[in-house]
């Protein structure tokens, strides 16, 4: 956005010791950042007045000129294409070196063989118009030789501000903003607004009002409109053109550039309709695939979600964005509707978004503008169009339809918390005079609170809360006048995830040491993929929108994820090993509530690890269970012993006759299954494949009961090794015996199985186990007769319990 240091003195009188880059520097340090600053002299360096002295026709070509031109230094041979040109005119002439407002540069040329020494320019070409029929002709004030910027007093610094610091502040894309906030850093006297608007008497009565109707009160906030004839459109004065063109605006026609004069002094568009095209007004939303011809001379396809202002059944205007080129005003227009609105910001923006069209009005619209703004820019382009059109006639009411009443809004500010927000102490009197000088209200300025009432223009979006009338109150005081100092908090270190922790060394031993490859399946299911694994799909959550057909239930367990990563992966290798940790979820309900204060909860979740082996040829289960002593070992310790045994219920897709349930402490905590041939058959599984699947919450709770490992001295006294190989029944688990030898006697330290025989030298439905056992006392050195009485002992209970009898070959 382009600021005028010549319009800012119409509301404050800047002092000339204060330069342009003090007002580029104090605002960049208390409102909004500015790019830069130029003069408006710069924009015209070597552009000088020149009088044509003799004009002939060109030897070569029919439609130029040669003309000779004094500009007071040189007499200068310049080639003109103008068919106005003249002598005794007096021109604006671009110099060679000079580069115009356009961006063309001057060069000296030879045009079709005649030399060329600067440029008689065009409005167009200067940037002062559109008129590009002929030259610039100046008036008989113009001096030879004098600089073309100093002809037009062009003499105004033009400040550059950053739009992206304006966002949150729709009260400063104008003049008048911007002067208010200077008033208080600079501490000077800001004009009312008021002052510039004059007594407006507008007709009363029923045939004086204009047939208007808001048909959508959500994304009009608030129209006002008046009718107005008999004015002039013709080209704006001078004081109008130059005003826009040091706002990079291009001067169009006075009623045009009054409506642009306007919203860029105090920030609100302004729409000017030729009253003779328009009738009733509505403000609408538009039909499906309604089309808009805009002034610009683009067709725009519209949607139902688009807002536009209707004549009768026909689109005239995209509110907010741009006017229609039908009803728009041109040189034969007598009589005009003024429109003043206020639109939905998120509206505005979204139309502006896809249709691809951001202009200055919509730039203000979807910031939120203050709906008192209306009233303001009406009167104030009454006011000056009577200076423009002295004959104009204001031919109806003023329309104002507001779908919302305006209502203060009250932001209570303690200064003993603002003092200890800013770790600063700002007295009273300096709070107040700061927000009082930028339009906000106090009654009791003694009190302890500040009841403070926010101005309209800064209340839309901008100032809510007393966070942020303590911002106003800093950056005015000063942000450099805050010293520096480190946090006084106390750093505390977090509390570990033990979760976290447990799935890492879970990760390591998985990945390092069985040389298994991690995977990240999907929480989701399909219910052909559940009956192809014997599963029913009706137990299943199933979700309302699906990303597919094939992922349609939530999963109970990481067994069909698994199963597919071997089922995709087993043409590429022989030997296949792939683990995971997920959520599985279940019906019953969790403990996590599905919104904050609602009684209702979440589906119960429950974290799971699962690991699949899968070979050709290998003891699969043996080394599952492996893989699980390691677990084991490293996370819940040595002292803590992993059971197998038969499990009373399986998943679908297990075969029964190779599967286990496991235990650690006690504690059931997961299972190990080979996957049915059946099931194999169905997916399409070619490898033999062994799943093992735990309870991951209940392996952390194991493990995080584990007692402390601590050092003890070493044995004083030798061990004694003995090796029992006993007979049983082969439906006689492993654990079983185990469990009977070592609680037979506390001399018995440990029990390991070494061998496992069945064949054709026992009985049919007998096995062999043989154990290497270790006997040892702590308070002397045993010997042999001891331990051979412990061992008849041992065999003999062994017998009575579960039918063993000592081997004998």
């Amino acid at each position: 956005m382009y600021i005028s240091s010549d319009w800012l003195q119409d509301f404050i009188k800047i002092p000339s010791k204060i330069k342009a880059a003090d007002i580029a520097a104090a605002l960049t340090s208390h409102t909004v950042e500015v790019e830069g600053f130029v003069s408006q002299a710069d924009r015209f360096a070597n552009v000088v007045v020149g009088q044509v002295l003799e004009v002939k026709p060109h030897p070569n070509a029919d439609r130029l000129r040669l003309t000779v031109v004094d500009v007071k230094t040189a007499k200068l041979n310049i080639v003109c294409g103008a068919p106005n040109v003249a002598a005794g005119q007096l021109v604006p002439v671009a110099l060679v070196g000079a580069v115009l407002p356009n961006g063309l540069e001057i060069k000296a040329a030879e045009i079709r063989g005649e030399k060329s020494e600067g440029m008689l320019c065009a409005e167009d070409e200067l940037g002062l118009g559109d008129g590009h029929a002929g030259i610039m002709v100046l008036s008989s004030k113009a001096r030879v030789g004098q600089l073309f910027a100093k002809y037009l007093k062009a003499e105004d610094v033009v400040l550059e501000v950053d739009n992206k610091s304006l966002s949150n502040r729709p009260d400063l894309l104008c003049h008048y903003g911007l002067a208010r906030e200077l008033g208080v850093i600079f501490g000077l006297s800001l004009k009312p607004y008021e002052k510039f608007l004059n007594e407006i008497d507008y007709p009363t009565g029923r045939e004086a009002a204009l047939n208007v109707k808001v048909e959508d009160k959500e994304a009009c906030l608030r129209y006002q409109a008046v009718r107005v004839e008999n004015i002039s459109v013709k080209e704006s004065p001078a004081w109008l053109k130059d005003r826009l063109i040091a706002a990079q605006q291009r001067p169009i026609n006075n009623i045009v550039d009054l409506t642009n004069y306007v919203m860029l002094e105090i920030g609100q568009p302004l729409h000017a309709f030729d009253a003779a095209k328009v009738g009733a007004i509505s403000i609408r939303r538009a039909a499906a695939d309604e089309v808009v011809e805009t002034l610009d001379g683009q067709e725009k396809t519209l949607s139902a979600a688009d807002l536009v202002i209707a004549s009768d059944r026909e689109a005239v205007a995209i509110a907010g964005i741009m006017g229609g080129r039908l009803s728009g005003v041109t040189e034969g227009t007598k009589a005009v509707i003024l429109e003043a609105a206020n639109f939905q910001a998120a509206g505005i923006r979204r139309s502006s978004q896809r249709l691809n069209l951001r202009t200055e009005s919509s730039l203000r619209f979807e910031k939120s503008l203050d709906p008192e703004l209306t009233g303001l820019a009406i009167g104030r382009f009454l006011t000056l169009l009577k200076k423009l059109c002295p004959a104009m006639k204001i031919s109806s009411g003023l329309t104002d339809i507001r779908s919302v009443a305006a209502a203060p809004l009250l932001v209570n500010l303690d200064l003993d918390w603002l003092n200890a927000k800013l770790g600063q102490a700002v007295a009273r009197e300096q709070a107040v005079e700061i927000l009082e000088r930028l339009g906000f209200q106090i009654a009791d300025k003694s009190a302890a609170v500040l009841a403070v009432t926010v101005p309209s223009w800064r209340a839309t979006k901008d100032v809510r809360s007393r966070e942020d009338l303590a911002e106003e109150v800093l950056r005015f005081f000063g942000y450099d006048k805050i010293p520096s100092q480190l946090p006084t908090e106390t750093l505390r270190v977090p509390e570990p995830n033990q979760e976290r922790i447990l799935a890492r060394k879970i990760k390591d031993v998985l990945s390092l040491r069985a040389a298994l490859t991690e995977v990240y399946n999907y929480s989701f299911v399909g219910a052909d993929q559940l009956t192809k694994l014997n599963l029913d799909a009706s137990n299943y959550l199933k979700i309302v929108n699906p990303l597919s057909e094939i992922q349609s239930h939530l999963r109970q367990s990481l067994a069909p994820g698994l199963i597919a990563s071997v089922r995709n992966n087993q043409a590429k290798s022989e030997r296949l090993g792939f683990f995971e940790i997920g959520s599985a979820f279940f019906t019953n309900s969790g403990r996590w509530p599905k919104e904050t204060g609602s009684d209702q909860t979440l589906p119960y979740q429950e974290k799971r690890l699962g690991f699949i082996l899968a070979d050709d040829g290998a003891e699969l289960l043996v080394r599952a269970k492996g893989v699980m002593m390691s677990l084991s070992s490293e996370l819940l310790g040595r002292q803590t012993e992993l059971e197998f045994a038969a499990a009373e219920s399986l998943p679908g897709w297990a075969d029964t006759a190779t599967a286990a349930k496991i235990s650690a402490a006690g504690r059931e905590i997961g299972i190990v299954a080979a996957v049915s041939a059946a099931v194999a058959s169905n997916i399409n599984l070619k490898k033999p494949a062994v799943i093992v699947e735990i309870n991951l919450d209940a392996f952390l709770e194991l493990a995080l009961s584990r007692a402390a490992v601590r050092f003890q001295e070493a044995p004083k006294y030798p061990p004694v090794t003995r090796d029992l190989a006993v007979v049983v029944p082969e439906q006689i688990l492993y654990n079983k015996i185990r469990k009977a030898i070592t609680s037979f006697d506390s001399l018995i330290k440990s029990a390991e199985l070494f061998d496992v025989y069945s064949g054709d030298k026992l009985a049919a439905g007998e096995k062999s186990l043989a154990f290497h056992l270790s006997y040892q006392s702590e308070e002397r050195t045993l010997t042999a007769a001891e331990v051979d009485k412990l061992q008849a002992g041992l065999l003999k209970q062994l017998s009575e319990a579960y039918g063993a009898k000592l081997r004998a070959f």
